[in-house]
């Protein structure tokens, strides 16, 4: 069976820098006998901005969000693979505004018990991260990544990073950059055969 990956595009700007290398990455994937799905999370219709906290979700036992609409529905085609992969430039040490949006409904693919337990059927999968950003990694895009790896740890899932600091606000330069080339298409050949462990390029 070929690993099942979803790229999942926050990036507000279609020739930039994350969505370069996110696409290296995702033609290295194929490549290597996965079979990769891109989700514009910039193009997904929705009835409200991220999560409404009516915790409706946690009152059932489907995991998808009431809501209902476009995003609530792709939200719950994620269990479906293998890998979920978060592609975003940060801003303001955090995920572009409308990668949020998506992983706030993700709150609907969890069910918290009152001892603070958690089932959701995210158990084993592997979170990984694409990001960029302008400034260094310590301090900066280290703090965007903790915030998908934290989740990714309490779920028992593995997790992977590949981090392009100092990248140059033109869009698309990171394309023409050999070295970043490479490493986006080593990542994308480790999507599509990494055991369960956690590791950062």
């Amino acid at each position: 069976m070929p690993r099942k990956i979803a790229f999942i595009q926050g990036s507000p700007r279609k020739n930039g820098n994350t969505r370069a290398v996110a696409t290296i990455a995702m033609e290295a994937a194929r490549e290597n006998n996965a079979e990769v799905v891109e989700i514009d999370a910039t193009e997904l219709e929705f009835k409200t901005p991220g999560c409404i906290g009516c915790r409706k979700c946690q009152q059932s036992e489907e995991f998808v969000c009431v809501i209902g609409d476009q995003m609530a529905q792709t939200v719950a085609t994620l269990p479906e693979y293998d890998v979920i992969v978060m592609a975003t430039p940060i801003y303001w040490y955090s995920y572009s505004a409308q990668i949020k949006i998506l992983i706030d409904r993700m709150y609907s693919l969890s069910k918290y018990t009152k001892l603070g337990g958690i089932r959701t059927p995210l158990d084993g999968k592997i979170f990984a991260l694409m990001a960029t950003g302008g400034g260094p990694v310590e301090n900066n895009l280290e703090l965007l990544e903790s915030q998908w790896r934290k989740p990714a740890e309490r779920r028992g899932c593995s997790f992977f990073s590949c981090l392009f600091p100092n990248t140059s606000p033109e869009a698309g330069t990171l394309a023409k950059d050999p070295s970043a080339v490479e490493k986006a298409k080593n990542f994308g050949r480790l999507l599509a055969s990494a055991k369960q462990k956690t590791n950062t390029l």
